[in-house]
């Protein structure tokens, strides 16, 4: 045995077994010059890529959407692989990893789907593009799932709802508000400005807006989140200002993703198929789609944290 500062005569180098990534001649990372991309998939001599693109916020849609593409790609001559593209990145290094990688087609996750600037590098590198959320056969109407999930509050008796929005930037987001206030319309009930909070899809937006809205007077006895996590917020902020949930708000989030059934109570949610929505978006890239036109089906996933107004 020797110790750490002994001597040791150097081995001949052994050449090691090529990666998969290797195998399809994928390029090195540009963001991580010292890591390879994230790659999953069956990576196959001369396999196309397919690049997965998101914003490293939403995880847990992105993940649910690369479960369905990780599916769909098991059967087929494809290696996915995953890239960072940060709100705050210039479109240079997006390009440059289209140049480097030469993927057959990029899928970009939300809300990245309502970037032109994106879309526009996709064209000049002659790069298909699928935006997840916006293409009607890759989405979901989200605007009218928003509305039937408002009217469903109403039906329990709740005409002071509040609204956790998401950014701006998002397309997703802005369908979202607009199908709150359609069926706030609707019914002609107050969807003033002091009732819509905007956040940015995280935790700690959500228990910012939940505060706000729970020092409104009269307070509202129903809020919905455009997304799971700044409902988590909401239900964090509600239980530090002592307002039980159900039983004096009740609270919806959006995506019905795993944090959804985690909470306590457990939290109704939105659901938006995702993980399918993935497996289509690799079909649609085959051109082996049996799936009919036109967006995917919504749900309200009624929990615990719903309940009439008594």
């Amino acid at each position: 045995m020797t110790s750490p500062e002994a001597s040791v005569a150097p081995r001949p180098a052994r050449k090691r077994p090529a990666t998969s990534i290797e195998r399809a001649a994928y390029a090195p990372d540009l963001r991580a010059p010292l890591r390879p991309p994230e790659s999953v998939g069956a990576a196959v001599p001369g396999g196309a890529i397919v690049l997965l693109v998101h914003d490293g916020r939403e995880s847990a849609v992105r993940e649910a959407l690369q479960r369905g593409m990780e599916r769909a790609v098991t059967t087929a001559p494809l290696l996915l692989a995953i890239h960072v593209q940060p709100p705050d990145e210039s479109t240079a290094m997006f390009a440059q990893v289209l140049e480097h990688h030469r993927p057959e087609a990029v899928v970009l996750t939300p809300p990245l789907g309502g970037r032109s600037d994106l879309v526009d590098v996709c064209d000049r590198a002659r790069t298909r593009c699928l935006r997840i959320g916006l293409a009607p056969e890759l989405s979901c109407d989200e605007r009218a799932a928003t509305a039937l999930t408002v009217r469903r509050l109403v039906t329990l008796g709740h005409a002071r709802i509040g609204l956790v929005a998401g950014p701006e930037t998002s397309p997703g987001a802005r369908q979202r508000e607009l199908g709150y206030l359609d069926a706030m319309a609707e019914h002609g009930l107050d969807r003033g400005p002091a009732l819509i909070v905007p956040g940015d899809d995280t935790f700690e937006s959500g228990m910012a807006a939940g505060r706000l809205l729970l020092e409104i007077s009269p307070r509202p006895t129903a809020i919905l989140a455009c997304n799971d996590d700044m409902a988590a917020g909401v239900l964090h902020a509600a239980a530090q200002a002592g307002v039980p949930v159900p039983e004096a708000l009740s609270l919806v989030g959006f995506d019905d993703t795993s944090i959804a059934r985690r909470l306590l109570p457990p939290l109704a949610s939105v659901r938006i198929p995702w993980e399918r929505i993935g497996h289509e978006a690799i079909n649609r890239i085959l051109d082996r789609s049996a799936a009919p036109p036109g967006p995917f089906d919504a749900q309200l996933v009624e929990r615990a944290s719903l309940a009439v107004l008594t």
